[in-house]
């Protein structure tokens, strides 16, 4: 809640991405880009990979709207959802909802993007269970496409593009190539906004992948909720097709995501690092 001196807020991780979170109300529209720069800027505050403005819209949806650190507007975060649904649980009481574990009747959206079900939340401490439900998975589409020789999929519809590359297939890459690969992506006409690379490899038949990824504008992150979801589509429409439970694993965390006849379900965990105040600048 904001006061005449400053604002609170907290810091929480989901799978490797950190956020810093806030009560919407606490500031206005017109002042989140600068204080979104300003907030995480880890020479002299907070690092972290963004910020969420969370509000209660009415008793069904949560509106999440999503700042870069450049404090440019975030169209979509997968781990950032499951960071506003955890807050809202945490806070319930004082945001007056009634939340049950079971949270079929409730949404997230952000300022840019189409609703997401909340499917299921739990809590242990402060670290966090949370689900989120898709409908029509067929929006999100899977094309094979060639970079300079190097075969990969390009998966549109969730949110940033995209890039899937199947260490699998292209046996002779090394983890030296990889930012070579995505410069050269990223200058592909394909993607003339650039665009996010993840780097696949199967562990085990049982649907469990490693992913490294590149983030446009960013470089190498250690996970990206987003691209895991982009991954799994891949995986379950073009590399394995139709296997129902895949579970991604980055450098940040572990993300899973299963398959329906017509809907998707992406769970993992989302935690409470700190709380924090601010003094306004």
């Amino acid at each position: 809640m904001a006061n005449k001196q400053g604002i609170n807020f907290e810091k929480w991780i989901a799978a490797g991405n950190s956020f810093i979170v806030i009560d919407g109300s606490s500031l206005k529209n017109q002042d989140r880009s600068s204080f979104s720069k300003k907030i995480t800027d880890s020479k002299d505050y907070i690092d972290a990979d963004g910020v969420l403005f969370v509000d209660i819209l009415n008793d069904e949806l949560i509106r999440c709207d999503i700042y870069n650190r450049d404090g440019s507007n975030g169209e979509f975060s997968l781990n950032g959802f499951r960071i506003a649904v955890a807050y809202c649980y945490l806070h319930k009481e004082r945001l007056s909802w009634s939340w049950t574990t079971l949270t079929l009747d409730k949404w997230i959206s952000s300022q840019l993007s189409e609703k997401w079900q909340i499917d299921n939340i739990s809590q242990k401490n402060n670290l966090f269970s949370v689900s989120l439900k898709k409908d029509i998975v067929h929006d999100f589409e899977c094309n094979q496409i060639d970079i300079d020789g190097l075969n990969g999929w390009s998966v549109s519809g969730i949110g940033n593009p995209h890039l899937i590359i199947s260490l699998d297939i292209e046996r002779k890459l090394v983890k030296n190539d990889y930012s070579k690969i995505f410069e050269k992506a990223s200058m592909n006409e394909a993607f003339p906004f650039g665009v996010n690379v993840h780097f696949i490899k199967r562990i085990n038949k049982l649907g469990e992948y490693f992913i490294d990824t590149y983030e446009r504008g960013v470089g190498r992150t250690l996970s990206c909720g987003s691209g895991s979801l982009a991954s799994s589509v891949c995986i379950n429409t073009k590399i394995e097709k139709n296997i129902e439970n895949i579970r991604t694993q980055s450098e940040g965390g572990v993300l899973e995501v299963s398959f329906g006849e017509d809907f998707l379900v992406c769970r993992g965990p989302a935690e409470k690092m700190f709380d924090g105040f601010l003094e306004f600048f």
